[in-house]
């Protein structure tokens, strides 16, 4: 699939970056994420080799990334601009160059048939809530689920031989205030501002997005708006992708008929990657998003790492758990403090 269209509610799309921080200028993020993508690598590569792939590919695997991150160390502008997409890319790279594709997807398939077992609960614990309390038991459920993170070395270790139960996730939460505590805001907004369609961008499979993005959709639905999915087109990480998406809906239709709804759609975003630009999405993500009056970022990935200071043309929802030193850093914040930060639509002057 083609990534060659623009989101179309980007209120600068001249002017947008999907990373804000240049790791050209910023020498310490530049040390620490070439660190960083190198170490976790071994991470992935483990669970290569956990899934059938060889010693010798995962070996081959790791020399490409080292002698490319090498590369990048004695000579930063080698590439031009230098950011985390660039470094995803090239960890892209030397997975596929050598075969290995989707190497988490044992463990997604682990976590999503928990995720459905759990569903029908959770679905009648919202279903007790109101007003409110229904809206921050959504956010909480997404923050909960979004703790599922492979690409994180601190939760890769929590997930990668059990699931970890979502309502002691649930429990384990920090209390509000969070650091960024935009619920009321975007209560208020959805209450006052009934949208006519909403574009969720999804991050990971599993809980998040079976206990968290699902149940969000099903409250939209009931409220008549149209609900557009996005997901990734091809694996990365524990990320889910469109395929594994529709699929996990049709299966969430036997918790509950909503999600058969002809207003809940999955798009696919065009993307290969834990982050995203909004400048490189497939065209059936820029058709499905025209006209929309609310965008919601889940996730460290989409909503933070990029997209932090991108401003729309509609009202805009990030809802995430830092889960990184630097990133939690990057906006004030600590290790597992919460984001849910809402901004209304941003002028576009003719």
């Amino acid at each position: 699939m083609e990534t060659v269209a623009v989101f179309p509610l980007l209120a600068h799309p001249a002017e947008y970056r999907a990373c804000e921080t240049d790791l050209l200028i910023d020498e310490a993020a530049r040390t620490y994420w070439l660190d960083l993508f190198e170490t976790a690598f071994e991470i992935q590569l483990q669970a290569a080799a956990s899934v059938g792939s060889d010693a010798a590919a995962c070996d081959r695997a790791r020399k490409t990334l080292k002698h490319a991150l090498g590369e990048i160390r004695r000579h930063p502008a080698w590439h031009g601009r230098l950011d985390i997409l660039l470094l995803d890319m090239l960890r892209r790279e030397a997975l596929h160059e050598n075969n290995i594709i989707d190497e988490f997807r044992l463990i997604k398939q682990r976590e999503n048939d928990a995720a459905l077992a759990a569903l029908p609960a959770r679905l009648s614990e919202l279903d007790a809530a109101a007003g409110p309390e229904l809206m921050e038991q959504l956010v909480r459920g997404i923050l909960a689920g979004n703790l599922f993170d492979m690409g994180v070395p601190g939760t890769a270790s929590r997930y990668a031989r059990r699931t970890i139960p979502f309502r002691e996730t649930l429990a384990g939460l920090p209390a509000r205030p969070w650091l960024f505590d935009g619920l009321e805001k975007a209560s208020a907004w959805l209450i006052n501002h009934v949208p006519r369609r909403v574009v969720i961008f999804a991050d990971n499979a599993g809980a998040d997005v079976v206990l968290g993005l699902l149940p969000l959709a099903r409250y939209l639905i009931n409220h008549g708006i149209e609900v557009i999915v996005a997901a990734n087109h091809r694996p990365a990480l524990n990320d889910v992708t469109a395929g594994e998406l529709r699929d996990l809906v049709q299966r969430a239709a036997e918790a509950d008929r909503i999600f058969a709804s002809p207003l809940l759609r999955i798009a696919d975003s065009g993307s290969a990657s834990p982050l995203i630009d909004l400048a490189q999405i497939s065209d059936e993500l820029a058709d499905a998003a025209e006209g929309a009056d609310l965008v919601i970022l889940i996730g460290m990935g989409r909503g933070i790492e990029s997209n932090w200071a991108a401003p729309f043309t509609c009202a805009s929802w990030r809802i995430a758990m830092l889960k990184d030193p630097q990133v939690a850093l990057s906006v004030g914040g600590a290790m597992y403090d919460a984001v849910v930060r809402f901004d209304l639509p941003r002028r576009v002057d003719p």
